[in-house]
């Protein structure tokens, strides 16, 4: 809970410069999910519940003290037949049976030995108290990472959707100058139509990329645990660099660690189940103020008291197979539990592989993309130069321009796979941002 609580903090101190240009900044985004998620707001929620499992299971080792009280408006006791061997002939009648009244008591146990089973399900208790503590702090995390993904994810949208209208732009533009060119009889038809079928591509292109827009945003919207924001993002696009992210840390990752403990106490609670096959030692007390004299409750010169100490001792011998049945099934779940986390382990083993070879394929990628942009406007500017000079034609110059925009989108998409691999190889790792 300190953690969750400091990383609130910090990131609401970071995000107070954002609220007061009016824009959605990262950090800003990041400190209202933590306060909103249902994600992070369920892990604490488990937090807590684990903790009360933990008292609930400390509470084996204590005394059980119960207050019983009665009283009985009408009566008619069971009478006890009574022989009196008198001479010359036995004398038999009914002896009425003394029951109380009213009765006030109390009624005291406390289980001396029961084959430790309150022990194991204590161990049990606090292995998942722990496991539920590190999952909450996960929890954050995870909520931080999964908007900071959404945020680069709208950011992208965003800048995909200006490209997108750039591109209609500059084939409205040509499309112009080629209906000039027909009318002057320096261009032909085929040329019209070609302009005219990458205008309506593209239009439709950019139809898709502010769909893609209005769908990341919405995203954003919900990992943060709002209904609705229209706040503009403040935010830019990391640029892709290649990170060395220790690997060894991968051991240490609190995914794991949750999930080891989880095995832990399977474990813990499948031993506790085996205490049904030992008998049970308890110690017992019962005081009691009781009136058997009269009826009325405010007599209280009529009342005397009771006391019983002593052990009590039972061994269940046979119930139905039911004592096996769950003993078997607590077994059953703790080989779950125990393959639950060999598979974190090696799905974790996965994603730290490949999403470092695939961080480091998008950092090259975004390079390569970086020079390609600079070789496509270059190619448009010696295009345009040549349609001056009469060497290059309207189509040649529209070709080298769609190049130059198809370059810039896969540098905004290189640097979005970047990010996105950035992310998922940080939480394989077990590390926040």
């Amino acid at each position: 809970m300190r953690k969750r609580v400091l990383a609130l903090l910090a990131l609401a101190g970071l995000a107070m410069a954002a609220w007061a240009d009016g824009g959605l900044s990262l950090e800003q985004a990041q400190a209202e999910a933590l306060g909103h998620s249902p994600r992070g707001l369920k892990a604490a929620a488990a937090a807590d519940e684990q903790d009360w499992r933990f008292s609930e299971a400390q509470s084996g080792f204590w005394p059980r003290v119960t207050l019983d009280a009665s009283h009985f408006n009408e009566d008619k006791f069971q009478g006890l037949g009574v022989t009196l061997p008198l001479p010359p002939h036995p004398i038999s009648f009914d002896m009425p049976m003394v029951y109380p009244y009213t009765s006030l008591g109390f009624t005291g146990s406390w289980t001396l030995f029961e084959g430790f089973s309150n022990l194991y399900r204590s161990a049990a208790a606090l292995a998942g108290r722990q496991a539920g503590r590190i999952s909450a702090d996960w929890a954050t995390v995870q909520v931080a990472q999964d908007v900071r993904l959404k945020y680069c994810q709208a950011l992208t949208a965003q800048q995909l959707e200006g490209l997108a209208e750039a591109n209609v732009k500059t084939l409205e533009d040509h499309l112009r100058m080629v209906q000039d060119l027909l009318n002057n009889g320096q261009a032909t038809k085929f040329d019209v139509l070609r302009v005219e079928v990458q205008l309506d591509e593209a239009r439709t292109e950019l139809l898709a990329a502010q769909d893609r827009v209005v769908m990341a945003r919405r995203s954003l919207t919900q990992a943060m645990g709002l209904a609705s924001d229209a706040r503009p993002l403040s935010g830019e696009l990391p640029v892709p660099q290649d990170v060395s992210l220790d690997a060894a840390a991968a051991d240490d990752s609190p995914a794991l660690k949750a999930r080891d403990l989880q095995a832990q106490a399977a474990g813990k609670a499948a031993m506790a189940s085996l205490g049904h096959w030992a008998p049970r030692l308890m110690l017992v007390a019962n005081y009691q103020w009781y009136n058997n004299q009269d009826i009325e409750i405010e007599d209280f010169d009529a009342y005397k008291t009771a006391y019983q100490l002593g052990f009590a001792a039972s061994w269940e011998l046979f119930n139905g197979f039911g004592s096996l049945a769950h003993q078997q099934q607590a077994f059953a779940q703790a080989r779950q539990a125990e393959q639950d986390a060999r598979e974190a382990r090696l799905k974790q083993d996965y994603d730290r592989e490949f999403w470092g070879r695939r961080l480091r394929y998008c950092v090259k990628l975004y390079q390569a993309k970086l020079a390609d942009v600079d070789k496509a406007q270059e190619s448009v500017r010696l295009a345009t130069l040549g349609q001056k000079a009469g060497t290059r034609t309207t189509t040649e110059v529209l070709d080298a321009e769609l190049d130059s925009f198809r370059s810039s989108a896969g540098v905004v998409s290189a640097q979005m796979d970047a990010a996105e691999a950035l992310i998922n190889l940080e939480l394989a790792l077990g590390k926040g941002e």
